[in-house]
């Protein structure tokens, strides 16, 4: 995964690099497909409509589905990035929940037993992938 840092009025240190790439593994454990995570800082005055030195984080993660944001504001960009963390984790965990099967066997049924299962209602054996690639023309 990718992790794009930049800053915007405001200048990036090798520390908070260091800081973010670390708090960024709890993000790729949850979202372990995403192709990129964009962590854009930026210093925002009094003529901008914020407080003055306030510091905005503002996190994107780009993967397969939906691209999921999150960002905050703070006195100093280390405390705006843990709150705009938090916010990402939540809800990457909750996109995760909602994949879970939460009743009955805990996991969804593969092609192959669903396939066995409903031959032996009928009582008829399946054909070997051999034989039905003979009669398609193939050759194994």
């Amino acid at each position: 995964m990718d992790i794009n840092i930049t800053g915007r009025n405001a200048e990036i240190t090798d520390r908070f690099r260091v800081y973010a790439t670390e708090k960024a593994d709890k993000i790729v454990q949850l979202a372990e497909k995403s192709i990129s995570l964009d962590i854009k800082v930026s210093r925002h005055s009094e003529k901008s409509g914020g407080s003055a030195g306030d510091d905005r984080v503002e996190i994107t993660l780009v993967g397969p589905g939906p691209v999921i944001r999150a960002e905050s504001s703070a006195a100093d960009k280390f405390a705006a990035f843990d709150l705009a963390l938090g916010r990402m984790l939540e809800r990457l965990r909750r996109a995760k929940d909602k994949k879970k099967i939460h009743r009955g066997n805990h996991r969804p049924v593969s092609l192959q037993e669903a396939a066995t299962d409903g031959f032996a209602q009928i009582d008829l054996d399946p054909a070997d992938a051999e034989l039905i690639e003979r009669v398609n023309g193939k050759s194994v």
